[in-house]
Parts: C-alpha cells; sequence; structure tokens
C-alpha cells in the first residue's frame, strides 16, 4: 500500500508540473485555449499572461512539495507533509471548481488527490 500511495501521490506531482508548464510556458496557446476554454484572443493579453504565470508557479510549488513531502521530509513528518500538500491540491480543486462554474476540475484535479489521500491514510 505504501508503494501505491507513493505512486498516487507522485501522479498527482506530475499532473501539478504539468498545469505549471502549461500555465507559465504555454500562454497563448491552442493547446492551453482548450484546457482553460478560453479565447485564445483573451490569452494573448500581457495581464492575463502574467496571471496565468503567478498561477502556474503556486501549480509548480504543489508539486515540488508533494515530491518533497515523499522523498525529503524526515519519516516522522512524511505522513503529514503528503496529507497536507495534499489537502492544498483538494482546496484548490474545489475552489477552482467553485469560482469557475467548471466541475470539472474537481473531476480532473481533486479526484486524483483524493484517492492518493485515501492511500496515504490507509497506510
Amino acid at each position: 500500500m505504501k508503494l501505491l500511495s507513493t505512486i498516487l501521490v507522485l501522479l498527482v506531482a506530475a499532473e501539478h508540473f504539468y498545469i505549471a508548464w502549461l500555465e507559465m510556458t504555454q500562454i497563448p496557446s491552442e493547446k492551453a485555449a482548450e484546457t482553460f476554454k478560453l479565447p485564445y484572443e483573451f490569452m494573448e493579453q500581457k495581464q492575463v499572461q502574467i496571471l496565468f504565470g503567478n498561477q502556474g508557479l503556486y501549480n509548480g510549488f504543489l508539486g515540488i512539495g508533494l515530491v518533497w513531502s515523499r522523498f525529503a521530509v524526515p519519516d516522522n513528518a512524511v505522513y503529514g507533509a503528503t496529507i497536507l500538500f495534499l489537502g492544498f491540491v483538494l482546496i484548490a480543486a474545489a475552489w477552482g471548481a467553485f469560482s469557475s462554474g467548471n466541475k470539472g476540475i474537481l473531476v480532473k484535479q481533486g479526484l486524483p488527490a483524493m484517492l492518493a489521500a485515501a492511500a496515504v491514510l490507509a497506510v
């Protein structure tokens, strides 16, 4: 179960590294317009690119925090650090779904984090 929980946590981290890459380097692009369901022309605005870049940085921090929680914290802190960062992901997913009106965020971002948290709690 420990291996499964680590794999799930790393999948959540990878998802956040991908989101960070997309938000920080691919705005504007057709892929980003499709992913975020926004007009390409909207993403051409400098202010929008800055906002996405900042948001991408935070997604990168979530990914780094998840990797750190599994491999770099003292053994007695792995559980707490992992649950903390998965909790951040769950809160971000809930807020993103609520604030954007896109309930799909709960499935795409929240469900993997929830499954990872369940696996961590089961260890």
